[in-house]
């Protein structure tokens, strides 16, 4: 068992551990719905097998390093798209070959009174559906009450069973077990921590970090000078809690689209390699992975974890119904769901031409917050421990 010292303001969540030594040979290194293997990539080669969506626009918090929030491709007047509109293009998405879809924002998607009519569609498409969230309204019955009495749920724990039986996926951000730093990174929002940690305790009781893969991760970005300390015990805890664990530097899009505001926060390229090479370290020893499946696979830019391949199989579409290359990204603008069907923004879009590809590293970080060289100098580090 892991061990760390408590003080008054790190505050763990309950929940106990799954692997309490080596990883079984089974394993799968993924969330339930997000990544496809390559097998699955080179078969289904071409087709849209995930879509990143925004669904509401609404959020009660103000992370400072929001990607959304100041977004270039949002600025002005823009036709947002209604409940109906975000139904169609899943619908022309499922013909392209969709198997998922990941609930990025542009608001917190569990602050909108039709996120579960639109979830139970997605169930009835048979589309996995993976929500980032913060997890504020599912850890606050107060707002869970708020939200979704309409449908009978007035508690965490209802809404929970309720997003189990519908096959959803839990990507919850979680950047330090420090409730102060915690707050911080979510605008100074006084006790959000208490309810972020509630949520992840009602899920796991729930069961969703029991499947192999899991349906349960903690999104722990950005990895910001504030929270890196914290970043490798977080990993460990919540990998021997079976929690997929999703750590990197910031996105340089919304407010982290300059230089300065994303050089201001990301930790230096020591750092960075020295904590992914420990990551890396840490699923060797216990059998998440073999140093020949990393050699094969390539450094991801989500530290050990599985390679990002989205920009090969899918593309985001925001709420004004612009299409971009990732949500890392809000420059490389692929076109408009108003002005052209989907199927033919995809298939004369970049993504379209990698498809199949495994490993697609990170374009929009590559030589900002995550440095030239970056991934080569991890596999080097890795190779000599």
């Amino acid at each position: 068992m892991l061990f760390f010292a408590v003080s008054p303001m790190n505050i763990l969540p309950k929940v106990q551990i799954v692997y309490k030594k080596q990883f079984p040979k089974t394993f799968a290194n993924d969330v339930a719905g997000w990544g496809f293997s390559k097998e699955e990539l080179i078969a289904n080669k071409g087709k849209v097998l995930s879509l990143d969506i925004d669904f509401g626009n609404y959020c009660s918090l103000n992370c400072p390093h929001c990607f959304r929030r100041n977004n270039k491709v949002d600025f002005g007047k823009h036709k947002l798209m209604g409940y109906k509109d975000i139904v169609a293009l899943i619908e022309d998405a499922k013909k392209l070959g969709l198997k998922s879809v990941k609930f990025l924002g542009a608001g917190e998607p569990f602050e909108n009174k039709r996120f579960l009519e639109f979830l139970r569609f997605l169930k009835k498409s048979k589309i996995t559906p993976l929500i980032f969230t913060k997890g504020h309204v599912i850890g606050d019955d107060e707002l869970v009450k708020k939200y979704y009495s309409d449908y009978g749920i007035s508690t965490g724990r209802q809404l929970v069973k309720e997003l189990k039986k519908l096959g959803a996926g839990i990507l919850l951000g979680f950047n330090s077990f420090d409730t102060e730093i915690q707050d911080k990174m979510v605008g100074g929002v006084k006790g959000y921590s208490l309810k972020r940690n509630r949520a992840l305790e009602l899920l796991a009781e729930a069961g969703f970090n029991k499947p192999n893969p899991t349906r349960l991760a903690l999104i722990a970005t950005p990895l910001t000078k504030s929270n890196y300390k914290g970043a490798f015990d977080i990993y460990k805890w919540a990998r021997q809690r079976n929690l997929y664990t999703i750590i990197c530097p910031t996105m340089v899009s919304g407010r982290c689209a300059k230089e300065w505001a994303w050089h201001k926060i990301t930790p230096s390229r020591k750092k960075l390699v020295d904590l992914y090479a420990r990551i890396y370290k840490f699923n060797i020893e216990k059998g998440i992975q073999s140093l020949k499946q990393i050699k094969e696979e390539g450094i991801s830019p989500y530290a050990g974890a599985t390679p990002c391949h989205q920009i090969a199989c899918g593309m985001y579409v925001t709420l004004t119904g612009t299409v971009l290359r990732c949500p890392g990204d809000d420059v490389t603008v692929f076109g408009s769901v108003w002005k052209e069907p989907l199927e033919q923004i995809w298939k004369k879009s970049e993504n379209c031409k990698r498809a199949g590809t495994f490993n697609c590293g990170c374009p929009p970080k590559a030589g900002k917050s995550i440095p030239e060289n970056f991934y080569s100098e991890v596999m080097k580090k890795l190779e000599k421990t």
